[in-house]
């Protein structure tokens, strides 16, 4: 199926957003908007979350997401163990799936990007010999291991990366300071 991403007005978004999560939050451990909604960006086209899934049965859960999105009128696009996205009210909303607390930071700052950021992330990981992907920073161990990052304040401080609020991220913000 194409992508359904399209130019959405952002305050028209604010609302698709907080009536999905109204009517799916109870189904999130832990749930927070991400993308351009939270970078404030001034064009949106899409609504990205990030989420923990509640409960140990992910069959279970993607069984009781797909129900409800298609209860509230939606429609289910593509549905995975670390992107789902769904059409709803006409806008694409796309969950990005954390594993658990120990990868939020990494979770949440992925699905909030912009790209150029994620690419960012991405290479700093590769130079400090670690992989990085929307589930957590690993180790090239075999078995790789998770190096806990509960906030995206610690993901910065295990890459290296002067930590950038969402509003800034993917502009040039030389003048402004890094914070901690």
């Amino acid at each position: 199926m194409p992508s359904l991403k399209k130019d959405l007005d952002p305050e028209l978004a604010r609302k698709v957003a907080a009536d999905f999560l109204k009517k799916t939050s109870d189904l999130y451990e832990r749930v927070e908007l991400a993308g351009s909604l939270r970078r404030k960006a001034s064009l949106v086209h899409d609504i990205d979350f990030a989420v923990i899934p509640k409960g140990d049965d992910f069959g279970a859960w993607r069984d009781e997401v797909k129900k409800r999105v298609e209860k509230m009128g939606g429609t289910v696009i593509t549905f995975g163990e670390q992107i789902s996205d769904f059409y709803y009210k006409g806008a694409q909303v796309n969950l990005f799936l954390c594993p658990g607390p120990d990868s939020w930071g990494v979770t949440l700052m992925w699905a909030t990007g912009p790209k150029g950021h994620t690419i960012g992330m991405t290479i700093k990981a590769r130079n400090k010999g670690l992989l990085i992907n929307s589930r957590g920073i690993w180790t090239r161990d075999e078995p790789p291991r998770l190096i806990p990052a509960r906030t995206e304040h610690e993901v910065g401080k295990i890459l290296d990366w002067k930590y950038k609020p969402p509003e800034t991220r993917g502009k040039d913000t030389k003048k402004e300071p890094a914070l901690y």
